[in-house]
């Protein structure tokens, strides 16, 4: 029987599979490809071999192919494939570069808003301390201020001793105090020279209210503030003592 002949009887089935065969596809891979079972690859090959009197399906496939006009279909060639290797290669190797340049980028860019927060956090460490600071001495000052005060015949307070602070007595030193009562003149500092200090009011007499202020211009302040009753008086008076944050301790 001529090959033409042999050819006339495989069904397009068997066709299929042989084309697939010549590419060197294993027969799951041919299955995966037409949804079918590997044994019914096998199968159609198998009768494809019979038909076309081939001990093996790779001989079967390459009449098929001679006889379709295709030309022989073979492996890639030495050439080809090195190119596709190399070429491959160099596209593994670029997306390899690629990971490593995003991991490092987003990396640095980790360590850099890390830093960023590290230098915030100890910023606000920093402030915090020195806020602390300031207080302690503000509230030491309030309270030698507040020991020597008292309230005289007259009304208005006084201090029974002079304060042991010279910063005081110096005109714009930076350190100031002010006593201040509703109804009566502000005793001040001499440091003040012709200013007056803001008054706020806390909430309950005997807290101490720390806060900043910059009533001064150029000049920011820390300013301790306590309201108290001396004995002797029905006025609240308020107790006021700063210290520029700019002066020397």
């Amino acid at each position: 029987m001529k090959t033409e002949e042999k050819l006339a009887r495989l069904t397009e089935r068997e066709k299929v599979c042989l084309r697939e065969w010549l590419q060197h596809k294993s027969a799951k891979e041919i299955a995966a490809d037409l949804q079918i079972s590997h044994h019914a690859v096998e199968k159609r090959l198998k009768m494809a071999r019979t038909k076309l009197g081939t001990t093996s399906s790779l001989q079967a496939a390459r009449l098929l192919n001679e006889a379709e006009g295709y030309g022989p279909t073979v492996a890639q060639t030495p050439d080809f494939t090195t190119t596709a290797h190399q070429s491959h290669a160099v596209f593994t190797w670029s997306l390899i570069l690629g990971a490593i340049a995003v991991i490092t980028i987003a990396t640095a860019l980790a360590l850099f808003l890390l830093s960023q927060s590290v230098g915030e956090e100890k910023a606000y460490q920093d402030a915090v301390r020195q806020n602390r600071q300031e207080e302690k001495q503000l509230e030491r000052a309030l309270t030698n201020i507040i020991a020597v005060a008292e309230v005289g015949p007259d009304g208005e307070v006084f201090f029974t001793e002079a304060l042991s602070d010279q910063r005081y007595l110096q005109p714009q030193s930076g350190h100031y105090w002010q006593i201040s009562g509703t109804g009566h003149y502000d005793l001040r500092s001499r440091s003040l020279w012709d200013r007056n200090l803001e008054v706020r009011y806390p909430q309950a007499s005997g807290k101490t209210l720390y806060y900043a202020s910059n009533q001064f211009p150029n000049e920011p302040l820390r300013v301790a503030q306590r309201s108290i009753f001396l004995p002797g008086s029905d006025v609240e008076w308020q107790f006021i003592v700063t210290r520029s944050r700019e002066a020397p301790n």
